[in-house]
């Protein structure tokens, strides 16, 4: 086993807690298929070893690997790979955010807010809002975890005049949507997307503990009040093998 399984550097300066980053390694190599359905995975030496990690933090992230059903432990044998971690379903045939979406539906997408401040006047972005040249934007950036992994990280703008407040309060469940409509009664009515493969800069891939082979979706999106005014201007980047992404198209004719 010892030849399938190579040194990995954690990031202890991400704000990722280490016993994410060790169970979403290990979650990758199980979808890479390096470690397959009912194989051994290695020994708890060697994957502390692996890791750099004390023997609690490796356990802390089999317990994460554990409750999603990824792996299996069996008494006096080990630990054994017992199926391949699935994507989460991004529908964009639907107007209402992904994290909204997968809270109805029972799914636990969990946002986290990283940072959030008042930035300068974003020529592009003001365009998009249809604000003035000169007005400031509230910014938030938050990363998305899914299964105790992160699934994406997103960056949104919004006028600043029109929620008042917003990066200084605490989101509501650290829920952007939520926070809308609860706080400000905005309630989207549409969203207009763009997407493109990308490969995430330096700074991003550290936050979101990947490397430059990691497969990358950036979605660029602008969503619409009933009056058809811009709300918010958002881009997020989904991680290739954790999202899947989904649109209809109906032919009108």
């Amino acid at each position: 086993m010892k030849d399938k399984v190579s040194k990995i550097n954690i990031d202890k300066d991400s704000p990722i807690p280490i016993y994410y980053q060790v169970a979403s390694s290990m979650r990758e190599r199980i979808a890479n298929h390096e470690w397959k359905v009912n194989e051994k995975i290695p020994s708890e030496a060697q994957l502390t070893e692996v890791y750099g990690i004390s023997r609690v933090t490796l356990r802390k992230s089999l317990d994460v690997l554990h409750s999603e059903g990824i792996i299996k432990k069996e008494q006096g044998k080990g630990v054994f790979v017992q199926k391949n971690p699935q994507p989460v379903l991004h529908d964009f045939s639907l107007p209402t955010t992904l994290s909204s979406r997968m809270q109805e539906s029972g799914v636990n997408v969990t946002p986290l807010v990283i940072s959030t401040h008042i930035s300068k006047p974003i020529a592009y972005i003001n365009q998009m809002l249809e604000l003035d040249e000169d007005e400031p934007l509230a910014y938030l950036k938050r990363i998305f975890i899914y299964n105790n992994m992160p699934i994406g990280l997103n960056r949104s703008w919004l006028s600043s005049k029109k929620v008042p407040g917003i990066t200084e309060n605490r989101l509501i469940d650290n829920r952007l949507s939520l926070t809308l409509a609860n706080v400000y009664n905005f309630k989207p009515v549409s969203i207009k997307n763009s997407i493109q493969s990308i490969i995430p800069d330096a700074v991003d891939m550290k936050t979101l503990n990947i490397n430059y082979l990691s497969p990358a979706t950036l979605v660029k999106s602008t969503s619409y009040l009933a009056d058809k005014s811009p709300l918010e201007y958002s881009a997020t980047i989904w991680l290739g093998d954790r999202v899947k992404f989904n649109l209809d198209i109906a032919n009108e004719e």
